[in-house]
């Protein structure tokens, strides 16, 4: 045998074990691999997951789960974020595993999910140490965002799993712990997720609400974290749920309208006031561009500046109303909001709003959040402390929010304000269907609260919520009667 035939022998003899080297290696990495591939996905029925999760007839528990490196970590950002800044809003995402049972015998488990407190006055350390050094364990509201990618590098598999995965057809879900105002717990506790219903049943664009028992897990130590009232977050998915996109997939500017850095009450007082929130810096605005960002470069807002200017402008609101806003359903959410005594919003408070502009029209949409001030309980702008029962229909104070003033500048407003709130009190805002919902969530959960000894409030009590809804739509009944005589 020649010596180049030799050659030749051994090549493809080389050439052959390189093939199942590759090979093996490759069977091997993939065994090794799918299972963390796999154990990141959510392959579940994701729409039924969702009408389940808000379902108020439903029993509903969330367990948290960490390692407690990690609640270590949680602790350790939230106080280094405190000691900068003076405040705990910091937003690093910590890894935790959900796990997730109803009444409808779902129960499944949910790995690598972000985790972070959130909420601006009332946020706080999930646990401190007492002067014994003991642990004691404090409700805080908090999300979880199911597409968080965690330190994975861009090109990974594990990444490109995340970066869209979704739970209950949600990117994200937040959870609002009942609070506590003048040392006192909203004993009603289903107040908030009752409130979103009643804007949704007036019409309103809101998000969906509903409420259920969290649990803490770290390492060994289990908690019961109490009862929480679970809220569909206003960003993309939610748009993508209630808007039409352009051709692109893409939606108009979303705003949140706070009172960050002064009152967002739509005035041409707003130098300073809009931007993008830079967390890692503290730096917030009272109008917050939500998407469209530029990856956190965009420097021009034309889209609210545009309306601001509109506004202030009283003979061209008047001609151009109904090409500037979805005038309908801002009259709707005003006249729900005055029956709930929602005085922590735009008209009252300047403040806890979303501004939405259509991708084709630019005309923007109201949408209401935050609405744990309501119901005859929380802070509010009445100084009788009877939490705006008495209020008048319409006031010297809303000229301090600009699109409310504009608004009732016009008569043919005015009138579907009034409609409105003669059709809400009569069919919709009433104390039997508001106890109705409360009978079956004091059913469903207190035994459990008690029993746990959950932190927070554990017994429902109707406080004064008869008399809050009896007498306010007495009052507005009358009032209304008034102006037809």
């Amino acid at each position: 045998m020649s010596g180049l035939v030799m050659k030749r022998i051994i090549l493809i003899f080389l050439l052959v074990a390189s093939i199942a080297t590759l090979s093996y290696y490759q069977l091997v990495y993939a065994n090794t691999d799918e299972p963390s591939i796999v154990r990141l996905m959510n392959s579940r029925k994701q729409k039924k997951d969702y009408d389940n999760l808000f379902n108020d007839g439903l029993f509903k528990s969330f367990t948290i789960e960490f390692s407690s490196t990690e609640f270590q970590s949680l602790l350790d950002s939230m106080q280094a974020y405190f000691d900068e800044y003076g405040t705990y809003q910091d937003n690093t995402m910590h890894k935790v595993t959900l796990t997730y049972s109803d009444g409808n015998s779902n129960d499944f488990s949910i790995q690598e999910v972000g985790f972070r407190t959130k909420s601006n006055t009332s946020r706080n350390l999930p646990m401190t140490l007492d002067w014994r050094n003991r642990e004691v364990f404090h409700q805080t509201s908090f999300q979880l965002q199911f597409d968080a990618t965690f330190d994975y590098s861009v090109n990974s598999n594990e990444y490109e799993i995340l970066k869209s995965r979704e739970a209950f057809n949600l990117k994200q879900l937040n959870f609002e712990f009942c609070k506590t105002f003048d040392s006192e717990y909203d004993e009603a506790m289903i107040s908030e997720a009752y409130s979103y219903f009643l804007y949704e049943q007036a019409g309103v664009i809101v998000s969906n609400a509903s409420y259920g028992i969290v649990y803490f897990k770290i390492d060994e130590t289990f908690v019961g974290f109490g009862f929480y009232t679970i809220i569909e977050p206003i960003d993309n998915s939610f748009l993508k749920k209630n808007f039409d996109s352009d051709l692109l997939g893409d939606f108009g500017d979303l705003y949140k309208c706070t009172d960050t850095s002064g009152p967002a009450d739509l005035s041409t007082s707003m130098n300073g006031l809009i931007g993008i929130n830079e967390n890692e810096l503290n730096e917030r605005y009272s109008y917050a561009l939500k998407n469209n960002t530029l990856d956190g470069t965009r420097t021009h807002f034309d889209s609210l500046t545009g309306l601001i200017n509109n506004l202030d402008n009283s003979a061209f609101f008047s001609l151009h109303q109904d090409e500037l806003i979805d005038v309908d359903l801002f009259i709707r959410a005003l006249a729900m909001g005055f029956l709930i005594g929602n005085t922590d919003d735009y008209r009252y408070n300047s403040n806890n709003y979303y501004l939405y502009f259509n991708i084709y029209t630019n005309k923007v949409i109201y949408i209401p959040f935050d609405l744990d001030n309501s119901l005859g309980f929380g802070k509010h702008q009445d100084l009788t402390y009877l939490y705006g029962v008495n209020y008048p229909l319409a006031s010297s104070s809303d000229d301090q929010a600009t699109l409310v003033k504009r608004i009732f500048e016009i008569e043919d407003n005015v009138n579907l304000y009034h409609q409105y709130l003669l059709d809400f009190s009569t069919n919709i805002f009433t104390f039997d269907a508001f106890y109705t919902d409360f009978i079956t969530a004091k059913e469903t959960y207190q035994d459990i609260l008690v029993s746990e000894n959950h932190l927070g409030n554990q017994v429902f009590s109707l406080r004064n919520i008869e008399w809050y809804i009896n007498t306010k739509r007495t009052n507005v009944l009358s009032m209304l009667d008034a102006l037809s005589d």
